[in-house]
């Protein structure tokens, strides 16, 4: 197992919150310490996130904007509008919270 060995990580990036969620499981389950061992940081900041002990580091997208870009491409192709390849590059945002060590000012 990858947090019993003794040259653990001391980070991991969870690609979504319900991965990370597990892993804060395995680590209590290691007896690894979350965030003085361990800091741990997801992708998605769903509710998960804030809800778990500790609540966990994530990256937030832009929902409602995804949504929204998304609902506009599908009417552009069911349209027939010729369209180009495009790539569409949104913001996202790092919601610190007590899953990582370091980040306290």
């Amino acid at each position: 197992m990858l947090l019993a060995d003794e040259n653990r990580p001391t980070a991991l990036f969870c690609c979504n919150d319900l991965l990370a969620v597990g892993a804060l499981q395995a680590a209590r389950e290691a007896g690894v310490r979350v965030p003085e061992q361990l800091s741990i940081v997801s992708f998605d900041n769903t509710i998960l996130a804030a809800v778990t002990d500790p609540p966990l580091t994530s990256v937030a997208q832009p929902m409602e904007q995804l949504g929204a870009m998304a609902v506009n491409l599908l009417v552009r192709e069911l349209e027939e509008k010729p369209s180009d390849k495009q790539r569409i590059v949104l913001q996202t945002e790092l919601i610190v919270r007590e899953s990582t060590a370091g980040w306290r000012s």
